[in-house]
């Protein structure tokens, strides 16, 4: 608690009840770029007596269309982890689709977009009035410091990338004589380095960071270690190239057994996006693997046209490269301030690095494409566009004129110009007749 007022976040804001320092009262603000954006849910936060080897726990009071109310709701703790860190991973989870998880209830958009506008009116109602005070303190609290408008939904389908939550009978833990001072010494005493996946995890991030690549940029997430933010640029010679795209990398607790997942946050018109990828790309994943070479191999992955393959989308080549120049624009709005603040950063450092594309432009490769009768086509080459100072010039490869119909054009002109001198001459000619003849008629 000390810690979240030293450095109180724009994301959440925490209250320690007098009669119980096993439990807080909390609010989180919803995560942007998404339906919840603006939406303010309050909740309990409850201590076990073994923290921080156990959980906290968490129980929403508001309803938000993703975490059932007065539920015990449980992450995939990690004892080095500190509360803002699980505050943090919560507003993150709060924008997954679960698939019958527990705990979880699965709302369309439009219903969370109105319960977010709903949940600002007022704190809800609970508990005794001392609990209720510290509510509608939290409450006013988030509303003052950043009021936010209500955003377009975006038209995405996300896949649930959820942490394991459970549904258990709410039981208040009191009376342990330990400090929390105490806590945060033996946490940080008994770091998770042990742990050989998070060591590997690290080791494969100070790699990356000694030997930084020209393709792609990663920085790991100061509260999970087990979570990356990726951006990657488009493929040279190709439709992407210029484009930069963000995304999300979490690892599993089994790596490198088991392979990390990647999500895409920027369209792009290859991969869906907020959608887990770990299942179609590195179906042979072996554990030799480094992250490095996934990046690599999912930017080559991007100029492929798939056939109805899961995760992916079908765009033509023009679209794709007016996604492409439309990511240099602005990164993409998502999560908290926190999280938002490492996109942004790499962001600018991509562009800092590749300014825009300028003439000459790459030629295009063929790509094939499917014939109208849907039994699949030759190769053609779309349409070739051109970044200059992020706007779109371009020359229409399909839009070039008919060499027959150019020669038509150039004989028919050829014709009219013709005729005109033949003209030009009768009608001098003509001229020149009359004059005579009426110099031989005496005039009456």
């Amino acid at each position: 608690m000390r810690e979240i007022q030293y450095k109180p976040s724009d994301d959440f804001k925490c209250l320690q009840l007098p009669w119980n320092p096993y439990e807080w009262q909390f609010g989180i603000r919803g995560a942007r770029g998404t339906e919840f954006e603006g939406g303010i849910y309050h909740g309990r936060l409850l201590f076990p007596e073994e923290y921080p080897w156990k959980a906290p726990s968490f129980m929403f009071l508001t309803e938000n269309g993703r975490f059932k109310t007065q539920t015990k709701i449980r992450l995939n703790w990690q004892s080095s982890w500190r509360v803002r860190d699980a505050l943090l991973a919560l507003v993150d989870e709060m924008d997954t689709y679960p698939d019958g998880e527990l705990g979880s209830i699965k709302y369309s958009k439009g219903k969370r977009r109105a319960l977010a506008m709903k949940s600002r009116e007022a704190a809800p109602k609970y508990g005794t009035s001392e609990r209720q005070k510290l509510i509608d303190e939290i409450h006013q609290n988030l509303l003052r410091e950043a009021p936010v408008p209500v955003p377009q939904l975006q038209q995405t389908r996300n896949t649930s990338l959820a942490r394991r939550c459970q549904e258990e009978v709410v039981v208040d833990r009191v009376g342990s004589t330990q400090t929390e001072l105490d806590r945060s010494v033996i946490a940080e005493e008994k770091c998770n380095m042990e742990n050989s996946g998070e060591k590997r995890v690290l080791e494969e991030y100070n790699e990356i960071e000694s030997n930084p690549s020209y393709d792609f940029e990663c920085r790991i997430l100061n509260w999970n270690s087990y979570e990356w933010q990726f951006a990657i640029k488009g493929p040279r010679g190709t439709e992407f190239e210029g484009g930069i795209y963000h995304g999300m990398i979490q690892f599993p607790e089994g790596h490198p057994s088991k392979p990390p997942s990647f999500m895409f946050l920027t369209e792009n018109g290859r991969f869906k996006i907020r959608t887990n990828l770990s299942l179609r790309l590195l179906s042979n994943w072996q554990s030799s693997w480094s992250v490095q070479n996934a990046l690599l191999a999912l930017i080559e992955e991007m100029p492929t046209y798939p056939d109805g393959e899961l995760c992916s989308v079908k765009y033509n080549t023009e679209e794709r490269r007016d996604l492409a120049i439309k990511s240099r624009e602005a990164s993409p709005k998502y999560g908290t301030s926190k999280r938002q603040k490492i996109i942004d950063e790499i962001h600018e450092d991509l562009l800092s690095k590749a300014p825009p594309v300028h003439v000459p432009a790459p030629q295009l490769s063929p790509v094939p494409s499917q014939a109208s009768d849907g039994t699949g086509g030759g190769s053609v080459v779309g349409n070739i566009f051109y970044v200059i100072n992020s706007n779109r010039v371009g020359v229409s490869m399909n839009d070039a004129p008919n060499p027959m119909i150019t020669k038509l054009f150039w004989g028919f002109l050829f014709l009219v110009n013709a005729f005109g001198f033949v003209m030009f001459f009768v009608n001098t000619f003509c001229r020149w007749s009359y004059q005579e003849v009426t110099k031989s008629v005496p005039l009456e």
